[in-house]
């Protein structure tokens, strides 16, 4: 396996040599470049669009992580026609590997919104904690993904520079990142998993309740219609991380072949197992966007709250003042 990347010698904009190959090992294709560049410029537009509607701003994690995917492929666009510039590589390299921790952030505050729906008994972690701690595990992947990607940046300058470090380092942080997303998407599958347990371990009471910010009580719908809603919402918050655990798997395995490997020098396979995937993971969330699925207000009804008479102490008062009332109407 190749430890280093080749010195590259012609300047910025110099006709492609096969004899001296580029950083990214081909020519980077323009059909690509400005195919991504429409996809994820029109992307980020819709969930801007979205979030000023909806004055959710937590959504802007998913318009940072369309608008860094863009960054990537115009410098990847510009790499097509200048393909040993060495800014355009380090663009593009930068921005496609922070940019899907933006959007895991936002399946993160997604999940939290399960967990206040259905309920604290069916997650082991609360919304907060899910956001601190995987938000946490995301800066410090990035973190050591962007040191290991400057040491070997800085090696790569050098002569007799070695790569092998700053690339292990990156392959550390990378892998890493992997882990978390899997773990991620255990915890997910249990709260979804605990919302179907049979005997009543999660009962949903949404009825009469209004859909989104912009509706009101007299137009309230039914309950049949929001659970349908968020089980959109759940199938879209598990394609798209799905989508970050394959190219997860996919960027992994191609720094671990080397920057020399057959992965890394195939754009094919870079196409495909990132650049669409990013696409699938954003545009789940235009099409089944939270403001418009997630309920603006819920009251999550457990096994406990009927053992301990809650309910039922509710509906007694309830009925002792529609017999007061009722009595005071007569006379």
């Amino acid at each position: 396996m190749p430890t280093s990347i080749d010195r590259i010698t012609p300047s910025d904009c110099s006709p492609f040599d096969p004899t001296n190959p580029p950083n990214y090992g081909y020519t980077p294709s323009l059909a690509a470049g400005i195919a991504f560049i429409v996809l994820f410029g029109t992307l980020t537009t819709a969930h801007l669009a979205l979030t000023i509607l909806s004055r959710r701003w937590w959504q802007l994690l998913f318009v940072l992580g369309g608008l860094g995917e863009l960054l990537g492929w115009i410098a990847r666009t510009w790499a097509s026609q200048c393909v040993y510039s060495a800014m355009a590589f380090k663009i593009q390299i930068s921005c496609l590997i922070f940019s899907p921790a933006f959007f895991a952030a936002g399946i993160y505050v997604v999940l939290g919104h399960f967990i206040k729906i259905f309920g604290a008994h069916t997650s082991p972690l609360s919304a907060k904690q899910y956001l601190w701690i995987f938000c946490s595990v995301d800066s410090a992947t990035l973190t050591l993904q962007a040191i290991g990607g400057g040491m070997a940046s800085a090696a790569g300058d050098k002569p007799d520079g070695n790569i092998k470090p700053g690339t292990d380092i990156m392959i550390v942080g990378i892998v890493f990142q992997l882990a978390a997303n899997v773990v991620f998407a255990g915890f997910f599958a249990r709260v979804l998993y605990m919302t179907h347990q049979p005997g009543g371990k999660g009962i949903l009471n949404v009825d009469d309740l209004p859909l989104s910010p912009s509706s009101s009580p007299s137009k309230a719908r039914p309950a049949t219609t929001t659970t349908i809603r968020l089980r959109f919402l759940a199938a879209a918050t598990a394609v798209s991380t799905a989508a970050l655990i394959a190219r997860g798997i996919y960027r992994s395995v191609e720094l671990i072949q080397g920057w020399r490997g057959y992965l890394i020098t195939t754009e094919r396979y870079f196409i495909g197992l990132d650049g669409a995937l990013m696409v699938v993971a954003g545009v789940v969330f235009v099409v089944a966007n939270p403001h418009y699925l997630l309920p603006r207000k819920v009251e999550c009804v457990t096994r406990s709250d009927l053992k301990d008479g809650r309910i039922a102490k509710e509906e007694k008062e309830g009925d002792e003042r529609g017999g007061i009332e009722s009595g005071n109407e007569s006379d």
